[in-house]
């Protein structure tokens, strides 16, 4: 009988070493977090803009190394190359306001005439002016440019329900919510390589390809007020109060 007893817990001490000992297949495990994400699985109402934005991408880059135009519609289910070191090989275009210009135009073509004379005047001063830019609130700001401590633009404290303009004159290139921490997002493109964004909206007022000047209310706030707002050039934040007088 002790015989018995001792066996059995031979056999015990031996399948709980082969336990211990045992390793979870590799494709079992997580991927380890110094690996970069190289590709991008498209989700409903992503657009290009919206991705480069996630990933601090400039959007005519990201399109070429993926065959596409910045106005291209995408689809769910798609698969984006995002590997920054193949978009970093890309220089993007410097060419002033092109592409708004050709945007802008379509929209003249399918417009009333009443909408049709604010769109040639926002035109003109794209083809006759630089940049002028602005406070996108009359508010105060409360958190500054810091992208050491991850803050990649300003936020400002206004007013609930207040009207949110854009910086400067362009073209609403995204207005939508799919943009995680964002909120309520509008994306304005102000050139081939500078585009504004305007977050935590309660509502918004203007849709893609919509061409807006100083004028025009985008959005609306909420009841809290806050407005995050940035600036990117070639898909980099930068300090906005560098532009704004």
């Amino acid at each position: 009988m002790r015989f018995c007893i001792f066996i059995i817990l031979l056999i015990s001490l031996f399948t709980s070493q082969l336990s211990l000992s045992y390793n979870a297949p590799i494709v079992d495990l997580e991927q380890p977090p110094t690996q970069s994400i190289k590709t991008h699985l498209v989700e409903q109402g992503e657009s290009l803009y919206s991705i480069a934005w996630r990933y601090d991408l400039n959007v005519t880059q990201l399109a070429k190394i993926n065959g596409l135009s910045t106005s291209y519609r995408l689809r769910r289910g798609q698969l984006l190359n995002i590997d920054k070191n193949a978009v970093a090989k890309i220089k993007p275009k410097s060419s002033a306001t092109a592409k708004i210009i050709k945007t802008a135009k379509k929209i003249i073509k399918n417009d009333d005439n009443k909408k049709n004379s604010q769109v040639k005047k926002t035109l003109s001063t794209l083809n006759n002016q630089a940049l002028k830019w602005r406070n996108p609130v009359n508010g105060k700001v409360t958190e500054t440019f810091n992208p050491k401590d991850l803050r990649k633009g300003i936020e400002y404290k206004a007013k609930p329900g207040v009207g949110v303009v854009p910086a400067a004159r362009g073209v609403v290139v995204y207005a939508g919510d799919g943009l995680r921490d964002y909120g309520k997002l509008v994306i304005i493109k102000h050139s081939d390589y500078l585009l504004s964004a305007y977050g935590h909206n309660q509502k918004l007022l203007v849709s893609e390809g919509q061409v807006v000047d100083e004028s025009d209310i985008i959005s609306k706030l909420g009841s809290t007020g806050r407005l995050y707002f940035e600036i990117r050039k070639n898909g980099k934040p930068v300090n906005p109060m560098a532009y704004i007088n």
